[in-house]
């Protein structure tokens, strides 16, 4: 099997690490802690000293922005500079879709194939990511994708692709961009009940009583906060902040998102960054309105589905 090379060695990429280093790979890593890249050369990956000799004929990059991808990709031991003709990059950080079609034409110049990915499961990556329990969305070119669908099959049980590969770091903004405000409204909703002394928890049920099952949906998430086992407020401000960049950029206002923004700096202002958006929605609003929002919580733990055959699916083929 071909050696894979791994920079960035965070919540996810170390799980990602393990999840092939299980598989059977050869993995080269690279982190600029030295504590996963300890663990892991224990397990049988091989450490590079520098990000330019962890670079395989297919290379992976988990790192959490743009920022963390243009410094690992510069310099003379950065990516690019072990970079070969032929060579695929895939790209599965948090980069928002302007530094994926920058990195696209630097790498085309290279002749180096390019895709880039998201990672998408209801769950914290050390628990999804080592079961293979995640969806991944993947865009570029179909030579590349080829290259690489057999290691995508072995981290995913669902590989969605689509044809650029900016398109899903896009979409991966998007469903935050929802996530965030379903947070916000739900917080908000059942702050309003609960000053009402309505538990909220009653209002769940009607919801479902009465067959409103995407609202209910929306409601169950955030009673679940403490069960929660999404990205942290932090992730989700720093995608929110993407999505306005991009807004402001081709002058589109987005006025709800910029009220999310601002809800969001008032919760990492009160030292909520850490904690998962839900949950920290639900503190924040727990100051603002001084309603207790302690007892409004289901406590059913998550249930992950069973491991299955690895699915492929080619978004562009619903259009015909």
């Amino acid at each position: 099997m071909k050696t894979i090379g791994l920079i960035g060695l965070g919540n996810a990429g170390k799980p990602i690490a393990e999840r092939l280093l299980k598989k059977g790979y050869s993995l080269k890593i690279y982190d600029l802690n030295p504590e996963p890249m300890n663990s892991l050369a224990q397990q049988g990956a091989i450490s590079a000293a520098f990000a330019k000799e962890a670079v395989a004929e297919i290379t992976l990059i988990v790192l959490p922005s743009s920022a963390e991808v243009r410094t690992a990709m510069d310099g003379a031991e950065g990516i690019l500079a072990g970079m070969e003709p032929g060579f695929v990059l895939l790209d599965l950080s948090g980069t928002d879709p302007d530094c994926a079609r920058e990195l696209e034409r630097e790498l085309e110049e290279k002749k180096v194939r390019f895709l880039g990915a998201t990672l998408h499961a209801a769950g914290a990556p050390a628990v999804t990511i080592p079961k293979g329990l995640l969806s991944i969305v993947v865009g570029g070119k179909k030579d590349a994708l080829e290259t690489c669908m057999g290691l995508l099959k072995d981290l995913a049980q669902r590989v969605i692709c689509v044809s650029e590969p900016w398109v899903p770091k896009a979409m991966k903004i998007a469903v935050i961009m929802f996530a965030a405000t379903n947070s916000i409204v739900s917080a908000e909703v059942c702050s309003w009940l609960g000053a009402q002394g309505i538990d909220p928890r009653l209002f769940h049920q009607l919801l479902k009583t009465t067959g409103s099952r995407e609202s209910a949906g929306r409601v169950e998430d955030f009673l679940k906060r403490t069960k929660s086992y999404g990205g942290a407020l932090s992730n989700s401000y720093k995608d929110i902040r993407q999505a306005l960049e991009i807004a402001a950029s081709r002058q589109l206002p987005l006025p709800l998102m910029g009220m999310v923004n601002e809800i969001q700096e008032i919760g990492r202002a009160h030292g909520l960054s850490r904690v998962n958006t839900p949950a920290a929605m639900g503190r924040l609003y727990e100051i603002l309105t001084g309603v207790d929002l302690s007892q409004a919580v289901l406590e059913a733990e998550r249930v992950f589905p069973e491991a299955r055959e690895p699915e492929v699916i080619y978004l562009e083929e619903l259009k015909h």
